[in-house]
C-alpha cells in the first residue's frame, strides 16, 4: 500500500468517526438547541458533510471503480451512498429523529458533486 493512499485511509476512517459521532448525538436527541441542526442549515450540513465523506472515501479505497449495468460507478462513493441511505432508514424508527427523502437527496447531492469536484482536482493537478 502506497504511503499517499495511508493518509487517505487514515483521515477517511478520522472523518467517518466523527460523522458517527455527530449521528449519535443527533440520535440522543442532544442537537435539538443547535440551530444549525434546523431547516434550512440541516440540509447544507448534509450536502457538506456527505460530500467530503465521498470525496474522503473514493481516495480511501484507492479511487476503485466497480460496474453495474455495465456503467462504471466508483466504490466509494457508492458505499458511502448506501451508508446513507441505512442512516436515513434509522431516523425513521428512532424517537429523536425524522426520517426525509429531502435530507438523503442533498447528501447524495453532495456525495455525486465532492466526487466530480475531485474527479476535476485530479485532471488539473495531472494524475
Amino acid at each position: 500500500m502506497k504511503s499517499s493512499n495511508k493518509f487517505w485511509i487514515v483521515a477517511c476512517v478520522l472523518y467517518f468517526l466523527i460523522i458517527l459521532s455527530i449521528m449519535l448525538v443527533a440520535d440522543m436527541g442532544l442537537l435539538v438547541n443547535f440551530p444549525l441542526a434546523h431547516p434550512p442549515f440541516d440540509k447544507l450540513g448534509h450536502f457538506i458533510l456527505y460530500g467530503i465523506s465521498s470525496f474522503l472515501c473514493h481516495r480511501a479505497t484507492g479511487k476503485k471503480m466497480m460496474s453495474v449495468f455495465n456503467y462504471p460507478i466508483p466504490f466509494g462513493p457508492a458505499l458511502f451512498t448506501v451508508f446513507t441511505a441505512g442512516e436515513e432508514m434509522l431516523q425513521a424508527i428512532l424517537p429523536n429523529r425524522t426520517a426525509s427523502i429531502e435530507d438523503f437527496l442533498f447528501s447524495f447531492s453532495g456525495i455525486v458533486v465532492f466526487y466530480w469536484i475531485g474527479e476535476v482536482w485530479d485532471r488539473k493537478k495531472g494524475k
